[in-house]
């Protein structure tokens, strides 16, 4: 494996050519949205693993589906996942609303959490993982998107989909994944480099060959890193077939059960062979009897 340290600006020339390439496919510019901060917690809840699109409609939807919030609040894990059969895990979905929910009202008597917005970002932050289910993409979206913080959330389908371009090593976690993006894309640039890659990950014309592709070779990762923008393209056009091979159970299931059918065939051309003779001698022996009656 190549030594060759990758810098911080290795990778942000290659984002910046991964941006320009999804660009074309996906536009240039991020979704408007004025969102309040609890709206954006809720629709970061929606989006993860889920194209922007998507994600809008649930929250649109959820937030139709009960008079208000506090009535979202006291309803069942199962009423509230109805809202989301559309997308995803349905039912974790429906209980960090849930718990968000509860958790701010109960700390606030209210739903409102505007003054986030003029919060030391550390506080704001140890107060969203005080939410116990809500997962770190959530708060690193709700983080950028509406405290201005300086991430590039990520979840598994968008570290898969790094890894597989090229440009992030094979063996890094959601953690790291986060950091060296963060290390990569400037402050200004991480809305739409985020928006991007993820409808790129969550996109279902590509999302399961992502998933079905091995991570390019790793001997020499610079040379890796620089081949993402091609990778990329490669992809986009249809040039990339998935590495998965057919399941064996296809065959083995046809093989059991040609040998299956074959198997009483046998038996039953035996039992009937059997059979005929019996009967065709019990035959023979009855009309030599009656030829033998008539002579006498």
């Amino acid at each position: 494996m190549s030594t060759t340290r990758i810098k911080a600006s290795d990778r942000t020339k290659v984002c910046q050519q991964i941006v320009t390439e999804l660009k074309k496919k996906y536009g240039s510019r991020t979704p408007k949205a004025d969102r309040t901060v609890l709206d954006s917690l809720l629709f970061a809840i929606c989006l993860e693993g889920t194209p922007h699109d998507q994600a809008e409609a649930a929250l649109l939807k959820f937030q139709e589906s009960f008079f208000d919030y506090n009535e979202a609040r006291v309803s069942s894990i199962t009423e509230l996942q109805k809202v989301f059969v559309e997308l995803s895990e349905p039912e974790w979905r429906a209980m960090r609303v849930r718990e968000s929910l509860q958790i701010i009202f109960e700390g606030r008597y209210s739903y409102d959490i505007e003054d986030f917005k003029k919060k030391n970002l550390d506080a704001a932050e140890k107060y969203l993982k005080n939410i116990k289910s809500l997962t770190p993409f959530v708060i690193d979206y709700t983080m950028m998107t509406t405290l201005g913080s300086h991430t590039v959330p990520v979840n598994s389908s968008i570290l898969e989909c790094c890894i597989v371009l090229g440009l992030l090593p094979a063996d890094t976690d959601i953690s790291s994944a986060g950091d060296q993006l963060k290390a990569a894309v400037r402050k200004a640039d991480a809305p739409l480099f985020f928006y991007l890659i993820n409808e790129l990950a969550n996109d279902e014309n590509y999302a399961t060959l992502i998933h079905e592709l091995d991570p390019p070779n790793q001997d020499d990762q610079m040379a890796t890193l620089k081949h993402s923008a091609p990778h990329l393209k490669e992809l986009l056009a249809g040039k990339l077939k998935s590495n998965s091979k057919p399941a064996k159970k296809s065959t083995s299931s046809s093989k059991t059960k040609s040998t299956a059918e074959k198997a009483p065939k046998k038996k039953t051309s035996k039992k009937t062979a059997s059979t005929t003779a019996k009967k065709s001698s019990g035959t023979t022996k009855k009309k030599t009897a009656k030829k033998a009656t008539k002579k006498k």
